[in-house]
């Protein structure tokens, strides 16, 4: 039965990545992410507490996988729009090596907490991960979020050209 429902999910992810440029027509690269990550966090702390339903089971794990699937396709794209042309190469490797640690990392965590709380405190230390995540990106976007690479702003005269996340600005009157 456990290999059924990770089917499942794992199918929901796949839709998910499909129904992407339908989505995208609908909203923005941020409001998906945002989706992402809050309703996955969501619909997997749930997921604990309903184990005796089956399909209470399926149907969160639906939701948890399409909204997980959403993630990786739409944080890739953010990165290469988020730095100039020359740099996406240096941003993509980063991104990806962020990845492998938290490979790492987060089973690391999640194993320990396991210990004293069960399987229940791994699945909602991802959870917290999610909801964090979440909070942040739904605060900066409350603030006016960061702005796309190339963005132009006029400051005191002088305009001045940065590059989103990435603190370096050519200044040109």
């Amino acid at each position: 039965m456990v290999g059924i429902l990770l089917s499942v999910r794992a199918a929901a992810s796949v839709a998910s990545r499909l129904s992407l440029p339908l989505l995208r027509r609908v909203w923005s690269r941020g409001v998906l992410v945002l989706a992402a990550l809050w309703m996955s966090s969501l619909t997997l702390a749930v997921l604990p507490m309903v184990t005796g339903w089956l399909w209470a089971l399926f149907v969160l794990l639906v939701l948890a996988g399409f909204f997980l699937g959403l993630g990786q396709p739409l944080t890739m794209s953010l990165v290469t729009q988020a730095v100039p042309v020359s740099w996406r190469s240096n941003a993509l490797a980063l991104r990806l090596m962020g990845n492998r640690v938290g490979q790492v990392a987060v089973p690391i965590a999640a194993g320990a907490l396991a210990a004293p709380l069960g399987s229940a405190g791994a699945i909602w230390a991802g959870c917290f991960l999610l909801f964090v995540s979440g909070a942040e990106k739904s605060v900066r976007a409350a603030r006016g979020g960061s702005r796309r690479a190339g963005h132009s702003v006029r400051r005191g005269g002088v305009t001045v050209r940065c590059c989103a996340r990435v603190r370096v600005c050519a200044s040109r009157t």
